[in-house]
């Protein structure tokens, strides 16, 4: 038996970065390789000659476009899911990461991607949110360019604590990645 283990970049599941402001901004991989995400404060952001921010508004929805992009490198159709940490202890965030804010059950951080049309829901161009546990398939040789949203209605801007920190784990299921030309074998 032999198994390789490859960085986000060249796994099945890659994770890439891509050329845009969001990604070229906030998104890098870390010495073993692997994405990572930090929309907090920076000193070396890449825009204009102003004061770089601290983090998202409070009381707000926030929409990253083209934060990276995730592709099946392997050899069958993948089911895509993510699961969040905990929120951080400091933070008013149910278990469940929905915005405590009255009249709100979205849920504070997660991702998305722009439909395509086609067989994706809604019309070409909307962003599609993918809820925490649900499963999003991508075929083989294909890619979705993958967003960030935040909600903060409720959550409070004066406590001293990422609104979230700690590994997303993110899932591809593929059950036709071992059979025989790709077909699933139940």
């Amino acid at each position: 038996m032999s198994i390789e283990v490859a960085n986000d970049a060249n796994a099945y599941l890659g994770m890439k970065t891509l050329d845009t402001p969001n990604s070229n901004n906030y998104v890098e991989y870390d010495g073993n390789g692997h994405l990572t995400i930090d929309v907090g404060e920076h000193d070396d952001f890449d825009g204009p000659d102003t004061q770089p921010g601290e983090g998202v508004n409070s009381d707000s929805f926030t929409w990253f476009d083209g934060m990276f992009q995730l592709c099946n490198q392997g050899k069958a159709e993948a089911n895509i899911s993510y699961e969040l940490p905990d929120p951080p202890a400091e933070r008013d965030i149910p278990g469940n990461w929905t915005a405590p804010g009255d009249g709100y059950d979205e849920q504070v951080v997660g991702f998305y991607y722009i439909s395509e049309g086609g067989d994706d829901p809604g019309e070409e161009g909307d962003r599609i949110f993918v809820p925490e546990g649900d499963s999003v398939p991508l075929p083989v040789g294909e890619c979705r360019e993958m967003g960030v949203r935040t909600v903060t209605k409720g959550v409070d801007a004066t406590t001293d604590a990422p609104l979230i920190d700690g590994d997303v784990v993110v899932t591809a299921d593929s059950p036709a990645a071992g059979a025989p030309n790709g077909t699933d074998p139940s």
